[in-house]
This record gives structure tokens, C-alpha cells and sequence, in this order.
């Protein structure tokens, strides 16, 4: 009888960005959070070696995409993404964002996302926000600020040199704890819907075998059946 091929991985590159509290480094230097708990019980239930690493959004992104067995969270299936990545979904439920201002700036008066248009919206490049606000005809340089660190938008928001934030509110909550703000400064002015919001993933890039994507797509269907979203 002939014999099945073994997948062999010698060890899995994970890649993410700092999004709290789903992923991020906490003070002992290590990646945590709550989507980061999830990967690392599912990648262990399948004995897979693997590091995970904490990257700007965009490198997590391209290394994902270029370079095989590299998998990527927490990553919001798009309909611009969708034939970029194979996907590993769902890894967390709904994701909330909201566009913020600061309290004192009452002259921003926002009832829909093209309202928003007429304001300056900071933004980490190639997230799945940039990529929908750009969809909504914002443009960078113009109404949108694009930015490769997850604090510098928020510095520049609250040195009043943009006008608007979007975030969730558990971004919101680590900017203000990092910042020394507190939460009287900032208000909610718009919750942004989009299609994605039920899609919090992991994914791979293109060039990494089917066979292993397939096994960590069951080993989350194992999971979330035992323990839910």
C-alpha cells in the first residue's frame, strides 16, 4: 500500500501588526492579545512550530503575500483582498470602528460617511479602513493622512493637525491610556459599517501549499465549534 505524503513545515512565520487587544507586544517584549491567545491554541493543537512576529501592517502584509508558508492576523476579509490571500476565517467576531473627533471641535458635524469627506482622516496604510475609506472616494494626501505607525495618526489627531480618528473603541481606549489623555477629550461621531465587519481572519499568501492552509483551516473549525467567537 502506498504511502500518503506527509506535510512537513520546518517552522511557520506569523506575522501582525499592534491592534489591541487583539494583537499586540505586551512589557515582557512578547505578542499577545486576545486573536494572538486564539492562533497560538490553534497552531498548537496541530503541532506546528512557528514565531510570531510584530511588524508595521504594510510589512506583515508584503511578507505575507511574497514569501511562502507566512501567515498573517488579524485580517479583515475584503472584497479587494479576497483573491490575494487564502483565507483561514473566522478567527474573532464583529469589528466595530467609529470615526472620532476631539470634544472641543465643534464646528465637525458628521451624520454619513460622505459628511466625512469634507474633514482630514488619519490612517494606517493598507488596512482594511484605508482601503474602504479610499473605496468611498477619499483621497490620500487630500482628506486622508496615511501613516505606517499605529500612534502616529493619534499624536497628529490630538495635535489637532487632522481632523478625524478611525478607530475602535478599543484603539481609542489604548491611544488615550498611551497618550495620558483622558476620555472626555474625544467623541464619537460616526460608526462606520462595513461588509467586512464579521470577517476578522488569519490568511496565507498564495504560495504557500493548500495542504497546510487546509490544516489550519480545520484546526479552526475545531476550535471555534469548542470554544466559539
Amino acid at each position: 500500500m502506498a504511502l500518503l505524503p506527509t506535510l512537513v513545515v520546518a517552522k511557520l512565520n506569523v506575522v501582525t501588526e499592534e491592534w489591541r487587544p487583539f494583537n499586540y507586544t505586551n512589557e515582557q517584549g512578547e505578542v499577545s492579545g486576545i486573536a494572538t491567545q486564539r492562533v497560538k491554541a490553534i497552531l498548537d493543537s496541530i503541532n506546528i512550530d512557528y514565531t510570531i512576529t510584530s511588524y508595521p501592517w504594510a510589512r506583515s502584509m508584503i511578507l505575507t503575500s511574497n514569501d511562502e508558508n507566512t501567515l498573517i492576523y488579524t485580517i479583515l476579509r475584503t472584497k479587494e483582498r479576497e483573491n490575494l490571500f487564502q483565507w483561514v476565517c473566522p478567527l474573532i467576531g464583529p469589528i466595530k470602528v467609529n470615526l472620532y473627533k476631539l470634544s472641543k471641535r465643534t464646528d465637525i458635524k458628521i451624520k454619513s460617511i460622505d459628511d466625512a469627506r469634507n474633514y482630514v482622516t488619519s490612517i494606517e496604510k493598507s488596512e482594511s479602513d484605508h482601503e474602504y475609506l479610499l473605496s468611498k472616494g477619499f483621497v490620500n494626501g487630500v482628506n486622508l493622512d496615511v501613516t505606517g505607525d499605529p500612534y502616529a495618526g493619534t499624536r497628529k489627531f490630538f495635535a489637532e493637525r487632522v481632523d478625524l480618528v478611525l478607530q475602535t473603541e478599543w484603539e481609542m481606549a489604548e491611544n488615550l491610556r498611551h497618550f495620558k489623555r483622558p476620555t472626555s477629550d474625544v467623541e464619537k461621531v460616526f460608526e462606520v459599517k462595513k461588509p467586512s465587519d464579521a470577517e476578522g481572519c488569519m490568511a496565507f499568501g498564495l504560495k504557500t501549499d493548500k495542504a497546510l492552509v487546509d490544516k489550519v483551516r480545520n484546526a479552526l473549525y475545531d476550535y471555534n465549534k469548542k470554544h466559539g467567537l
